[in-house]
């Protein structure tokens, strides 16, 4: 096996690994699979949006999006794995911020690399961003 391919299985593994601590609600794997320099970026035009450097900021940010639609991961619906990157292709309930009626069930797509056996970069792709721009603001 190369050097290479046994890169790609590693990243596949904590991967599938991290989806499976989501999904549990195991909040203490998600971050011990965190890097220490994790660079999670967030599309759109909404106080969350740009780069969040390092695992702090990442984490705050993430923490604040839970605080704002108590969000839920519903289903992983496949974890595709590239030559330089793993994405993970998830179902997540968000609650309305304002109005606890209004659910949406939004289907995004997180883009990983990973780096020591920790997500090292994690952009974030959304399906329907004028949703995620209004609800978080």
């Amino acid at each position: 096996m190369s050097n290479h391919h046994q890169k790609q299985s590693s990243a596949l593994s904590v991967i599938k690994a991290y989806c499976d601590a989501w999904i549990a609600g195991d909040v203490l794997t998600v971050i011990g699979l965190y890097h220490d320099d994790l660079a999670l970026t967030w599309p759109g035009r909404n106080h969350l949006s740009g780069v969040h450097d390092g695992q702090t900021a990442s984490v705050e940010a993430l923490l604040k999006l839970q605080e704002l639609t108590g969000r839920q991961p519903i289903e992983v619906v496949d974890i595709l794995q590239g030559s330089h990157s793993v994405i993970a292709v998830i179902i997540e309930r968000w609650t309305h911020p304002a109005d606890a009626s209004r659910t949406a069930d939004l289907r995004r797509a997180l883009e990983f690399t990973v780096v020591d056996d920790k997500l090292r970069t994690c952009r974030i792709y959304e399906t329907d961003q004028h949703l995620v721009d209004e609800w978080i603001g």
